[in-house]
Parts: C-alpha cells; structure tokens; sequence
C-alpha cells in the first residue's frame, strides 16, 4: 500500500471524536473511580506473566515503552504495569481527544517520534487497522489473548485479512438506567428482570411510553430520544459497505419506523445524547428509562453520595455498546516485544478484574464476567448484580470487523434519518437523501 496516499485519505476522511473519546473521556464504566464497587472475590490470576522476556535472562522484562493516548486512565495501567515489572519504565503521552487523531497520523506517516504503543477509538479505529503501521499481533500469539472474549469486542481488532491487531480491555456495553422509585411510580417496580421484560420489544416500548406519558399529564417521558435506537441497532445490523457497495440492510426500515412511531406518540422527550436537558433528566427523573453506556456514570450527580442505591439498570431490546479504546503496537517499533507484554497485561484476567473492581470497566474477556456474575456490586445501584444484564446483552451481539466507512456512514445515516423522524418524512425520500450525502462523501462507492 502506498503510505502517502493512505494518509492523505485518512486524514481527508477522519472523524472528530472529542465528547466520546475514551468512552466519555472518563475512566470508568461506573458511578465513579475508586466509587467503592465490591467483589468478594479477588483476581489470583497471573495471565500476563512470561518465562522468556526481553530484556532479561531469568524472565524479568526490562525496558523503556511510550504509549500515545487521549484516555487518563492509561496511567493506571502503566503504573500497575510497572509494579508487575519493576525493570520495565512506561511513559505516557496524553493528547486531547478533538487533538489526537492529528497527531498520531502525522507521527505515522513521517516516521519520527512514533510511539511503541497507540490507542485507537472505535469512532475510527476502522480507519487505521489495515494501515501498514500496525502491528500483526495474531503473529505474536494474539489469537489465544482474545480467544474468551466477548466477539465484537474481539472482532472490532481485527483486520480485513483476518490478524488481530489491535485489543480493548474492555467493552462499553450499555442498557437502560432508571431511578429506583420513578419506575415504581411509573412502571409499577423496580425490579430490573421485570423492567427488562416490560421493554424487550418495540411495541411494548411503544405501548408502555403512552402510558406514562398520559399518567403523567405529558410531564414525563419513558425514554430520552427516538435516537437511542440508532445506538441500539447500529451494531446490530450489516455493514454499510459490502464489495464497494452501499449496503443498507432492510432493518433499518423496520427501525426507522419503530423511531417515527415513537416520536408521534410521545415515547421520548426529545433530548439528544449528552445534551443539557439529557443529562438533567438522568438525574431528575423527567425520563423513565435513560439509555446509557456503563462507562457515564460521571453524568450522575452524586454530591453527598445521594446516588448511592438510587438507580438500577435494565436490558434494551438489542445489545449495545457505546465508543470503546484499542491498544495497537507501531510495525517497526524497536520495542515490539516488550510492547507485546503490556497488550498481553492489559488482556489479561488479572488485569480486566482489577480495572472492574477498581473503576466498574466492564471486561473485554467473557471470564472475568462470568466469574464476578454474582459477586460484583456498584454503590450507585445498590445490591443489584450489574453484570448480569450487561452480559446477557454483550454476549448476543454479533462480531463485525471495522473498516474505514462504517463510522461515517452511521454518522450520515443518523443525520438524514433524525432530520425524517422530526419532519415525519416517507423512508423511501430518507434513503434517496442519505444516498446523496454517501455518494458525496465516497464517491468511489457504487451506489444504486
């Protein structure tokens, strides 16, 4: 591939991601760091360990590595890094999030100053991961690291000719968050088995926001937005491009008019993700279920701890997952083995239950949520389980790859498509106006 012209088509191409970057820019799928998240169970597990290291005889790693980031909580693993690996110094660059791409790019495509290690964010991670600038891990033994996780947190790393290259620690699932005695008013309990079930459907969805919107005198809405779908389906559906072809699969239809729907009977209160109005009904109690990823408890106002046992949290009718942060090795970094034993850490068991238990990320790897299933707990939601409707969900989803199109595409499609839903506009005139913005964006694509 020439490396002049993949640059100057990613750069023409990238994506600002600020607000999502890192998940949130935050450093926790919980209500907050160190928020007091319990297990009774603690990690034993020494995954990440190696018998023959660089830098040592006696398999002591020993060693310098520079890790690139936009997410804080990389010196967390840096730090617990080196305290496994007293001989091994880790430095950590952090850029700002609207800032890194940038960066990163021209790091890459000049050669100079280009760090051992490089996060990457599901917003364009598609973008690089068949670059020649990263590494194949699946040639370092990568494939067994990620052999028990979840599948598209797997899959989301793994380049078009099948090598891993790249590997979260983590999973960014999402599901509706509700305040504990609003869903007894509304909703009749709390419980979230019994919520999940009164939500597993659109019509149900649908049925139930008419409800509270009439019992309420109009003053409270059962969800934020008919946009959460977009959330909800997104991974959950074909990938726009298939052989050089715009591919919209026939769900979308079905989506679009389920939105529509719920837009004209007053299901949702018309607040856009992370918006003002959106963040305030979290806390206030103007929506009753508000869809959330794991990692924006920080959205939650907790002074005095007055959140603490107050929320619970219920499955939506599709999995889904929100942002999510790759680690990816530089191809001809000098340090690719030593580099190799921080994505191996980061992997690993031991490391994943301690970030769980630590901050509440919830786990890329399948067995650190099936051993924490009955035993990990969250100030914010009390005595429920967390885990388990998360997991449910995760474990569902299908596993897709990443490319270079899917982002943006999705990105064009919640344009034209929230643009019909307020507007009340046939699908068929959606399709005909997301096809112009496609065509515009990629016109290498063929487009019927």
């Amino acid at each position: 591939m020439n490396l002049k012209k993949w640059f100057v088509a990613t750069l023409a191409i990238m994506m600002v991601v600020s607000l999502l970057a890192a998940c949130g820019g935050k450093s926790g799928d919980g209500a907050q760091d160190s928020a007091g998240n319990t297990n009774s169970e603690t990690s034993g597990d020494t995954t990440g360990d190696t018998s023959a290291a660089p830098g040592g005889e006696t398999g002591e790693l020993k060693g310098n590595l520079v890790i690139w980031t936009f997410f804080d909580q990389v010196n967390e693993m840096a730090k617990k890094f080196e305290e496994k690996h007293p001989g091994v110094k880790v430095e950590v660059k952090m850029f700002p999030g609207d800032q890194y791409q940038t960066k990163l790019l021209t790091a890459l495509q000049s050669g100079r100053d280009v760090p051992d290690i490089f996060d990457l964010e599901r917003a364009y991670i598609g973008k690089f991961i068949d670059s020649p600038f990263v590494a194949d891990l699946s040639a370092m033994g990568a494939d067994e690291l990620v052999q028990n996780y979840i599948p598209y947190v797997k899959e989301l790393g793994v380049s078009a000719d099948g090598k891993v290259r790249a590997i979260s620690d983590h999973s960014s699932p999402g599901g509706f968050w509700y305040i504990r005695e609003n869903a007894k008013k509304y909703l009749g309990t709390d419980d979230p088995d019994e919520i999940s079930a009164m939500v597993d459907s659109w019509d149900k969805i649908i049925e139930l926001g008419q409800k509270v919107y009439a019992e309420s005198g109009g003053k409270v809405h059962l969800i934020a937005n008919a946009g959460d779908v977009f959330d909800m389906a997104a991974y959950n559906v074909e990938p726009w491009v298939k052989d050089g072809k715009l591919n919209i699969d026939p769900k979308w239809q079905e989506y679009y008019e389920v939105q529509k729907e719920i837009r004209n009977n007053n299901v949702d209160a018309k607040l856009p993700f992370m918006s003002a109005g959106w963040g305030n009904a979290l806390n206030d109690g103007s929506v009753v279920l508000v869809s959330m990823p794991a990692w924006a408890g920080f959205m939650v106002d907790n002074k005095d701890d007055k959140a603490v046992g107050k929320y619970g949290v219920a499955k939506t009718p599709l999995g889904f997952y929100v942002g999510g942060t790759y680690r990816a090795i530089y191809e001809k970094s000098e340090n690719k083995e030593l580099a190799y034993e921080f994505i191996k850490y980061i992997a690993s068991p031991e490391w994943q239950e301690y970030n769980l238990n630590k901050t509440g990320n919830m786990p890329g790897n399948a067995e650190v949520y099936e051993k924490n299933l009955d035993t990990f707990k969250s100030p914010m939601f009390g005595d429920q389980n967390i885990l388990k409707p998360y997991y449910e969900m995760v474990k569902a989803m299908p596993g897709l790859k990443a490319d270079k199109y899917g982002e943006d595409i999705l990105s064009k499609w919640r344009k034209v498509a929230g643009e019909g839903i307020t507007n009340n506009t046939p699908y068929e005139d959606v399709v005909a106006a997301f096809k112009k913005e496609v065509k515009n964006a990629f016109p290498e694509l063929q487009i019927d």
